[in-house]
C-alpha cells in the first residue's frame, strides 16, 4: 500500500496556543497510522510561497481552525487563496476549536470556500469546546476522541486513494 501524504494546516505551533496543542495531539493519532505521512504546515512559519507546492504533494488536508466572531480567521483566508489550484479533488478534513460550538460554524464557512476551490470536505471532522479545560497533559480528556479521530482518519484515507486514482487517470482540470 502506498502511504498517503497527508498535509495538517495550522495557524501556528506554538506551545501556548490551543492550535499548536491540538495539532501536536492530531499529528500523533497521525503517527500511529502505516497509511498516512504527516506535512505539518505551520502559517506563521511557512511563507506563503511555500504553500502551493506543499498542497500540491499532499493527497489529503486537515485544517486546523479557531472560530472567530461566528467564522474562521483572515490569515487562513489568507493562506487558503495563495494556494487556489492545488485544493482541486483533494478531501479536505477539519478539526475546529472555539466556545460552545466548538468551532462548527468555522468548520461550516470553510467547506463553503473549498467546494468553490474544487476540494471534496469530507463529513467527519473533530471540534473542541472550553478550549483551556479540552486537554490535559497534551491529550484530550473527552472520551472517544481518539475514537473519533480515526474515524476521520478512515474515512480520508478512503477519500484519499480515491480521489488519488481518479487524478492518476483523469486529471483534473479547473
Amino acid at each position: 500500500m502506498t502511504v498517503l501524504r497527508l498535509a495538517v494546516l495550522c495557524r501556528s505551533l506554538e506551545p501556548i496556543r490551543f492550535g499548536g496543542t491540538a495539532t501536536a495531539w492530531f499529528a500523533r493519532q497521525v503517527e500511529r497510522r502505516e497509511d498516512f505521512k504527516a506535512d505539518v504546515i505551520d502559517l506563521q512559519t511557512t511563507p506563503l510561497p511555500e504553500l502551493p507546492g506543499r498542497i500540491d504533494q499532499a493527497d489529503a488536508i486537515v485544517v486546523v481552525a479557531p472560530e472567530y466572531n461566528h467564522a474562521y480567521p483572515g490569515d487562513l483566508k489568507t493562506a487558503i487563496d495563495a494556494v487556489r489550484e492545488p485544493w482541486a479533488a483533494k478531501p479536505v478534513a477539519f478539526l475546529t476549536y472555539g466556545g460552545r460550538s466548538r468551532g462548527l460554524r468555522a468548520a461550516e464557512q470553510l467547506r463553503l470556500v473549498f467546494a468553490e476551490l474544487h476540494a471534496v470536505a469530507i463529513r467527519e471532522g473533530l471540534g473542541f469546546h472550553d478550549v483551556p479545560g479540552t486537554f490535559a497533559d497534551g491529550e484530550p480528556i473527552e472520551p472517544g476522541t481518539n475514537q473519533a479521530a480515526g474515524a476521520l482518519l478512515d474515512r480520508l484515507a478512503w477519500w484519499a486513494r480515491a480521489l488519488r486514482e481518479a487524478r492518476a487517470v483523469t486529471p483534473y482540470e479547473l
